[in-house]
């Protein structure tokens, strides 16, 4: 540190409390403290640590990297040649993840915070152990095929016991990086801090080199924030696997919960190929003109066809009267009452939530929608489709369901509640997508393929939210109850839709269908199937269907497994066969 550089740029990472300017330029050299400094604050949000294991991290991590885009990296090629120094007081995950942003800066220097001293400090005069020891067990060999899980286990502040991750990864190969004493300082050097973080990417690098597929490197870490910060700086974003970060608490049961899936969560962050990123703008592009002509010119003919009668039958004129005579179906409002009359598609991406929300009459889509989804269906008349679909769906619930930006948070822990409102959407969506395109003049027979073609493409934008490039490895309850419930539906047509009201009378009848088996787990008040494990020998799958409960447990004509295969795999087709033999048992 005895080159004075041009500049500083001064990160903050302060979640659990500020810090200081004055206490940062404490720390600096004596001929650091009179050159240019530029301190930036990253914060998106005040955490306490007890409640780190209940915390929505992703989401954080989300707002983290469209900060970071937004407002740090801009700086930092602004200010070439200025020294990047980082303070952290944050997750471990996060911290992880905010150094992953650097990866393509280098100039880095780290400051730890003494839990002793309570100072800042590169070099410490406090020695917390003996000796400094570093170990690594059970790196892989190179030529070792058929490793599809890694569990990494690095020790340094506290020692990550083995019996607090087994359970969570089953049939994994494991891998420890430890220090022989671990300690909250134990690195009171910023050279101990680099081996670590260098033997860290060399670990990485090792899994990278194996001749097994590794998809994901499951990252169980008790290190110092500055060291997880720095760590994060050495994963390489095009050789080694993703990254998966979990959170500790020892009152908590499993003790490790999943935290951010570093280069995978927040699709809006992911480096896309400009190729993906123009693809993106143009499926855009694509969604935003289907919305201003095609169905806004529906909107105005349905409001002609559906004055003085139900909904549906201003889309479908010769329905039989006895369908749809429910008032779970006749109190609901035809489409041309909906805002989407009104609405538009932002040209812009963004970093949302779920990947999309609507406000003030303008939808808002990450690209991370429109590239994944464009993967999925290649076609451009499928993606019409979808996008009709999806905008009818979501038409219904902010207008009728009231689902707004207001009420819809946390809406996720009423899985009953919105499981009913997603599927009458989804039909609501499917009947309209008929009446447009019977008067947009589009193929509509054979009437069953029409359907079977309706579903297969809402499932496929149903998955394009899942879908991050890996095999799912959990998913929410309610989420696979609706993939159960479309697919179900989906081999009921296809044996009993004779015609439209066969089909209509097949809609009208929400399912209930549910799987049983897989180990569970709780988080903020969300339910999770995990797709690795189970809590039983035997899955089974249940249907209530004609007042009778109809039940089977894993067999050769009903292999249950080959059900959540197409889960990990985000595959309806695997799931389809399944449901094949269930219905025909």
């Amino acid at each position: 540190m005895n080159n004075t550089p041009k500049g500083l740029i001064i990160i903050k990472h302060e979640f659990f409390q500020p810090i200081t300017n004055e206490e940062c330029i404490a720390a600096l050299p004596e001929n650091w403290k009179s050159i240019d400094r530029q301190f930036i604050s990253v914060a998106p949000a005040a955490l306490r640590l007890e409640n780190l294991y209940d915390t929505d991290q992703v989401q954080i991590a989300m707002n983290q990297r469209k900060f970071f885009i937004e407002s740090v990296e801009p700086k930092l090629r602004a200010n070439a040649g200025y020294k990047i120094l980082y303070f952290g007081l944050a997750p471990i995950p996060l911290a992880i993840d905010l150094g992953y942003q650097f990866h393509n800066f280098r100039d880095i220097e780290v400051f730890q915070s003494h839990h002793v001293q309570k100072t800042w400090y590169q070099t410490s005069d406090h020695i917390a152990t003996d000796t400094f020891e570093l170990q690594v067990n059970g790196e892989l060999n190179p030529k070792q095929k058929g490793i599809t899980e890694v569990m990494l286990r690095l020790s340094v502040s506290h020692r990550v016991k083995s019996q607090d991750t087994d359970g969570v990864i089953e049939n994994a190969a494991e891998i420890d990086i430890e220090l022989s004493q671990p300690n909250e300082d134990s690195l009171d050097n910023k050279d101990k801090l680099k081996e670590i973080a260098e033997t860290f990417k060399n670990v990485l690098d090792n899994v990278s080199d194996n001749e097994s597929i590794i998809p994901v490197i499951h990252l169980f870490a008790s290190v110092p924030t500055g060291l997880a910060f720095l760590a994060g700086t050495k994963i390489s974003p095009n050789i080694h696997p993703l990254v998966q970060t979990y959170q500790y608490d020892a009152t908590k049961e499993p003790r490790y919960t999943k935290s951010v899936l570093i280069k995978g969560e927040a699709r809006s962050e992911v480096k896309w190929t400009d190729a993906e990123l123009a693809e993106g703008m143009r499926l855009r592009q694509l969604a935003g003109d289907q919305l201003d002509n095609e169905i806004k010119d529906f909107l105005k003919k349905n409001k002609s066809d559906s004055r003085g009668r139900a909904w549906y039958l201003g889309l479908i004129p010769e329905l039989d009267d006895k369908l749809m005579a429910d008032k779970f179906w006749t109190n609901l409002p035809p489409i041309n009452e909906t805002t989407l009359k009104d609405d538009s598609i932002d040209a812009q991406s963004d970093a949302i939530t779920d990947g999309f929300t609507w406000k003030n009459n303008i939808w808002y889509l990450n690209n991370g929608f429109f590239i994944a989804l464009g993967k999925r269906l290649t076609d451009d008349i499928k993606l019409q489709k979808a996008y009709r679909l999806f905008l009818f769906h979501e038409g219904l619930h902010y207008y009728r369901h009231k689902l707004t930006s207001s009420t819809v948070n946390n809406i996720g822990s009423f899985p009953k509640v919105l499981e009913t409102a997603d599927y009458q959407a989804d039909v609501y969506a499917l009947l309209n997508d008929y009446g447009f395109s019977v008067k947009a003049n589009l193929s509509i027979s054979p009437v069953k393929q029409f359907f079977l073609d309706s579903i297969d493409v809402a499932t496929e934008t149903m998955w394009a939210f899942d879908d991050n490039g890996v095999n799912l490895e959990e998913i929410q309850i309610r989420r696979v109850n609706r993939y159960l419930m479309w697919y179900w539906q989906f081999v009921m047509i296809e044996k009993f839709g004779t015609d439209l009201n066969e089909i209509v009378k097949i809609l009208e009848d929400k399912p209930v269908i549910e799987i049983n088996g897989l180990k569970t787990k709780e988080l903020n008040n969300r339910f999770y199937f995990d797709l690795n494990n189970k809590n039983s020998p035997h899955l089974e799958i249940a249907i209530f269907k004609n007042n009778e409960v109809y039940r089977h447990g894993s067999a050769s004509n009903l292999p249950i497994e080959s059900l959540v295969e197409g889960f990990k795999k985000m595959n309806g087709d695997l799931i389809k066969e399944v449901l094949r033999g269930f219905r025909d048992a």
